[in-house]
């Protein structure tokens, strides 16, 4: 029954995530969307029976998330504004402990590199031993905390 559960879950999810993404309700996008979504969930719960998809997430990591969806807005009018000047980008290392192999540490390392990213003056490109390497297309107009 739990793995009927989590394909669902996966299933209903991945659909969503079609739909949004196709921005149509037409039927052809709609039955693609069903078969996408049911291969979807087949191929992670295949991966998640097999144990490799093991991560946690807490509560206060998905309000994180959610308030950076709240920076696409203005960071999107900030590059409105500046990109006609150019700016050149900057990598920058940020301190960020990555250690843990539990599925608690997964998944703070999946939110630190998703929520960040959603706004699009940041990217983060990788999670190492030194921190989290990333790329602000402004310097300075993003946080220095990922979560």
């Amino acid at each position: 029954m739990r793995r009927i559960g989590a394909w669902l879950s996966w299933y209903a999810g991945l659909l969503v995530l079609w739909l949004l993404f196709a921005g149509t309700e037409q039927e052809v996008e709609v039955i693609a969307g069903l078969c996408a979504a049911a291969i979807g969930a087949t191929a992670a719960e295949v991966v998640r029976s097999q144990g490799l998809l093991r991560f946690r997430v807490e509560g206060r990591w998905v309000g994180r998330s959610v308030l950076a969806l709240g920076r696409v807005v203005p960071d999107f009018v900030l590059l409105l504004r500046v990109l006609p000047q150019r700016p050149r980008g900057s990598f920058r290392t940020l301190e960020f402990p990555t250690g843990g192999e539990r599925g608690i540490d997964a998944g703070r390392r999946a939110a630190a590199t998703f929520a960040p990213s959603l706004a699009p003056n940041r990217l983060v490109i990788d999670l190492g031993e030194d921190g989290a390497l990333v790329h602000d297309l402004v310097p300075g107009a993003a946080s220095e905390e990922l979560l």
